[in-house]
């Protein structure tokens, strides 16, 4: 009994490490697309980099946000064409996008691109074998609606917090959204010590919100340098310091 047991664990185990997943390979450009009034009419293009046709439906949905959290919700205000359409392997598919109404907005709308791919037969599903998973692919494009006049502003500030981290708060006092793709701790004179690189929805900050990062633990930090989507500032650390005589 315990052999059978131990053989049984044994296959378990070979089982587990059989197991495969297998995603389409499909890439956009670009990752986001920015409208105004003037510019209402935009394109996405969908790269198919594998093996195989991938199908894929695209919609438009609004993108809100409450108290940090993301809020979808449906929208007729882009439009989105083909909202159904297959990519060949090697091949491009062109999103066309646009306005349906011209908006006179005091603040930024953000709406999303949401790209699925539709479950389709494939030539090499027949050829798998058993453990092994496809994983349906989901894309999301962000969408930015200027409004009449953009007003930019960011606030940062730097501190240390009683665990030793470093905090860097953001506040966004403008009208649009400021998005944040990295943070580079930095020494006297500027040496590099440490950087965090900011991906997805969380990177950006929309008009009116405040966002904290949190960075390491390092003594020599005096300064972060922060990188966004309009250049790259520099953020001194406000502490106290030991002034020797």
């Amino acid at each position: 009994m315990k052999r059978f047991f131990k053989l049984l664990g044994i296959y378990l185990l070979v089982s587990l490490w059989s197991f495969s997943v297998r995603a389409a390979d499909v890439t956009l450009m670009p990752v986001a697309v920015k409208l105004d009034r003037a510019n209402d009419r935009a394109t996405v293009q969908v790269m198919n980099n594998g093996q195989e046709p991938v199908l894929m439906q695209a919609e438009a949905i609004a993108w809100n946000r409450v108290g940090g959290i993301d809020i979808d919700g449906p929208t007729t205000d882009v439009i989105v064409n083909p909202p159904v359409f297959t990519v060949q392997p090697g091949q491009t598919q062109v999103l066309r996008l646009g306005l349906r109404r011209s908006q006179q907005l005091e603040q930024e709308a953000t709406y999303r691109i949401v790209l699925r791919e539709v479950p389709m037969p494939r030539p090499s599903d027949v050829l798998n074998v058993a453990g092994s998973v496809r994983v349906l692919v989901a894309l999301r494009v962000p969408v930015y609606v200027a409004p009449a006049q953009v007003k930019r502003g960011e606030q940062w500030k730097v501190t240390r917090a009683p665990n030793g981290e470093l905090l860097a708060q953001v506040s966004n006092t403008g009208n649009v959204h400021v998005k944040v793709s990295e943070l580079r701790l930095q020494g006297e004179g500027g040496t590099a010590l440490a950087s965090l690189a900011q991906k997805g929805s969380h990177s950006v900050i929309f008009p009116g919100e405040q966002r904290t990062f949190r960075l390491p633990a390092t003594a020599q930090a005096t300064q972060v340098l922060v990188q966004t989507d309009e250049g790259q500032q520099v953020v001194a650390l406000n502490e106290p310091r030991e002034v020797k005589p």
